[in-house]
């Protein structure tokens, strides 16, 4: 039932980012195969040319990291489109995170898309205006919010209509990976920017009820666990006996 609330979830968010909230509306054909039909006053265009700068990423050299400093963060911290600071690679050095911010210094409300590894195509947004500093398996966009809320962006994102564009363009070597040049002129669709918050407000409203359902099964799921492990250990003690 866990597996079929994301199945839900990640439904809706496709369903919502391609349709919109109105069920009437007008549509025409995208004229790109993976996004099919979309309502007719949207637009079509690359992602490059809704966003503030170029996609960018992480230093390509491993730092030393320490017991304190500048949190670095990569992949495996993206979880449940979140940034997971308990999950960082380690610290590094303030010099180290001055060198690292010249080519990339993330920043509230960024996105972030995991763009090689086994979880290539994971989104989070940033969420703190504290500093931090990413490493290369991260790709941060930033949007032009004179062209597209960066909240319908994350949701369009993780839809389905984008993600088989990142898989069908990935490339293989030891692991899956997508180059930046290539996400960046992969393609996006999306109403005036009124219709992008209404679209994410009610995406935020929706996918919360969702998660807090998925949390308690889990919970659920998490607490049986130990009661079977008690109920085990009771029994091949002898302090419970089989009646």
């Amino acid at each position: 039932s866990i597996e079929d609330y994301k199945k839900y979830k990640q439904a809706l968010i496709t369903e919502t980012v391609t349709k919109g909230l109105n069920p009437d509306v007008e549509m025409k054909d995208s004229g790109i195969e993976w996004i099919g039909e979309i309502p007719e006053h949207w637009k079509r265009t690359r992602l490059k040319r809704v966003l503030l700068i170029p996609i960018t990423d992480g230093p390509h050299e491993t730092p030393k990291l320490l017991d304190g400093g500048f949190p670095f963060i990569s992949a495996e911290a993206i979880k449940n489109n979140k940034i997971n600071f308990n999950l960082r690679r380690g610290y590094i050095s303030e010099e180290d995170h001055k060198i690292y911010s010249k080519k990339c210094k993330p920043q509230l409300n960024d996105i972030f898309m995991v763009k090689s590894g086994a979880t290539t195509g994971n989104v989070a947004i940033v969420e703190t205006d504290e500093e931090f500093s990413i490493w290369s398996p991260l790709a941060l966009i930033r949007c032009n919010d004179k062209s597209i809320y960066y909240k319908y962006l994350f949701y369009y994102l993780q839809s389905d209509i984008f993600q088989r564009q990142v898989q069908q363009f990935w490339n293989y070597g030891t692991q899956q990976n997508i180059g930046m040049n290539v996400l960046e002129n992969l393609f996006v669709s999306f109403p005036d920017l009124r219709e992008q918050k209404q679209i994410a407000d009610y995406l935020d409203k929706k996918c919360s009820e969702i998660d807090k359902v998925i949390t308690k099964k889990e919970k659920l799921i998490k607490d049986l666990e130990i009661y079977k492990k008690s109920l085990i250990y009771e029994y091949v003690t002898g302090k419970k006996r089989v009646v």
